[in-house]
């Protein structure tokens, strides 16, 4: 199998020629974290991985560096399950320095599209599903205070965003209907990427399913074999968390970070029944009680019609929640490409209280333990000028040899997101200063004064640098799909009556009833009522 082509050879391929673009991207290692899904009561939770991805755009202008974008994204990984959550994007405005010729697509989505894929491409394993998961709610920024005081920033409202997102995520998902090269030769056969399978999913609280699927890409709606890969007002929760109707629905419910869902699981948490749902304790069935159960939602669907009474649903914005899964053949077959949760879990290394296990004692070796460098100098906001050596996650896990992400610690790399978070790029001269000092300071943190790379755009534009429209793309390929050539209506086709106007200027509102009414009678005349047969009806004091 070839190798997978480096995150810099596929942006440069997508992006409009001779334009310069300067990517920095930074994770953390693989540490131990929280499970994103609740235990079942008696159950301990999954052991869970995560890492975090940081993808940096800026450009040159006038010698200096600007960012223009930023994207977020979360990868859990347990056993069973990597679960990409992709949780913040934003950009500042500035992307007008690059003088595009009109009708080019947009270069944010086409890097977010690429980043994401590459990620999905890198992660998927052998009898592991993968799943991208986000949530689009309009606001005016996320990651660059002060950018919504620059005029040229143009904000989504909550419908373009939801819209916006589905065409980053059709192009993540035909990636994955094809069978991928190995992310990484160097592992087994067995953990070599087998042929997947890909579906979305979109649930947007108050809306029924026509409006549902308007939010899917145009050419989408209009290609069968396209439309049937998406799902509209459905989600894959049970499927991901296991079917099973004995498991309580907080237990399908996966937790992120600043996500609306999880604040409204948090909040039924507070009426659960005793015992708590985490407890060993297990109730007998006679006694009637639902441990781990809500009192006010016992369904999934009853969740999402609750959801669209929440303040975040229904204060006149909308919110899309999308799904996109990846199923590798090896587990097609069973259970429609669903590994039922109770599996996952008698996978995982936990052990109830006073169980013990039937294997052998067979001593195994030693992993290698993730490597933290010095801590940070606080007093000067800064980190100590070492160099992160690599680190390697544990091989269950399929920690790739590349991409090479510049690497921190988890702690640096929480305070790199907390200084981005205090800068401020209202306009083109601070948001040079705070671009430069934010880059400086990952610099610092990992030892390396110039980190990033630079790509080169190589897409030809058609058309003389203009890039082919959505429509005319569109016609194009439901021409090749053997659809037809869609009919457009010409300007030319389009007329306007002339307003007839007296040679005093005046428009001639005799002359145009003439014409109007002209056919209705034999000599042409109008029928005008006398001004005699008007009566008034007399003012009664």
């Amino acid at each position: 199998m070839a190798d997978l082509p480096s995150l810099k050879a596929k942006l440069a391929v997508s992006l409009p020629k001779s334009h310069r673009f300067i990517i920095h991207y930074l994770c953390s290692p693989p540490t131990p974290s929280p499970a994103i899904y609740s235990a079942p009561p008696g159950q301990k939770p999954e052991k869970t991985i995560c890492e975090s991805h940081f993808l940096s755009v800026s450009i040159l202008h006038d010698r200096q560096r600007i960012q223009l974008f930023a994207l977020e994204v979360l990868v859990y990984a347990t056993r069973r399950l990597t679960t990409l959550f992709i949780s913040k994007a934003d950009s500042t405005g500035y992307i007008h320095l690059l003088n595009l010729p009109k009708g080019t697509p947009s270069p944010l989505r086409t890097i977010s599209s690429i980043f994401i894929t590459h990620l999905v491409r890198n992660r998927q394993q052998k009898s592991r599903q993968l799943v991208v998961s986000l949530f689009a709610r309009a606001q005016d920024q996320y990651l660059f205070p002060g950018s919504i005081e620059n005029p040229g920033k143009h904000v989504l409202d909550d419908r373009g965003l939801i819209k916006w997102w589905c065409r980053v995520l059709e192009p993540v998902l035909q990636s994955g209907n094809r069978d991928p090269p190995s992310p990484n030769p160097s592992l087994r056969p067995s953990k070599r990427t087998a042929k997947t399978t890909a579906k979305a999913y979109l649930r947007v609280p108050s809306c029924d399913l026509h409006e549902t699927r308007s939010f899917f890409p145009l050419y989408v709606r209009r290609d069968p074999s396209l439309l049937s890969q998406w799902h509209p007002n459905r989600d894959p929760l049970r499927d991901l968390a296991g079917r099973s109707p004995t498991f309580p629905e907080r237990c399908l419910i996966p937790r992120f970070p600043d996500d609306p869902k999880s604040r409204f699981v948090d909040e039924l948490d507070e009426e659960l029944t005793e015992p708590p749902p985490d407890s060993q304790t297990k109730e007998s069935p006679s006694k009637g009680k639902r441990p781990g159960r809500w009192k006010s939602v016992r369904s999934l669907e009853q969740f999402w019609e609750l959801m669209a009474f929440r303040q975040e649903c229904s204060s006149g914005r909308l919110v899309g929640f999308l799904w996109t899964v990846f199923t590798p053949s090896d587990i097609e077959g069973r259970g429609n490409g669903v590994i039922p949760f109770a599996e996952r879990l008698a996978s995982t290394p936990y052990k109830s209280d006073g169980a013990q296990s039937s294997a052998p004692n067979v001593e195994q070796p030693p992993r290698e333990r993730l490597v933290v460098p010095a801590v940070l100098d606080v007093e000067n906001q800064g980190c100590a000028p070492e160099t992160v050596p690599q680190v390697i996650g544990p091989p269950d896990y399929g920690w790739p040899a590349e991409p090479s992400p510049l690497i921190l610690p988890t702690k640096h790399y929480a305070r790199i997101n907390r200084l981005l978070l205090s800068l401020d790029y209202a306009n083109l001269e601070v948001a040079a200063e705070s671009s430069k000092r934010w880059i400086e300071d990952v610099g610092m943190c990992a030892g390396k004064e110039d980190w990033g790379f630079e790509v080169v755009g190589e897409k030809e534009m058609e058309r003389n640098g203009n890039a082919v429209s959505d429509s005319e793309a569109v016609g194009a390929e439901m021409k090749g799909n053997g659809m037809g050539e869609p009919n457009i209506l010409g300007m030319g086709l389009v007329r306007k009556k002339k307003r007839v106007v007296e040679d005093d200027g005046e428009p001639a509102v005799e002359n145009l009833l003439q014409r109007e009414n002209g056919a209705n009678d034999s000599n042409g005349a109008v029928n005008v009522l006398a001004m005699g047969l008007m009566r008034k009806k007399p003012k009664v004091k």
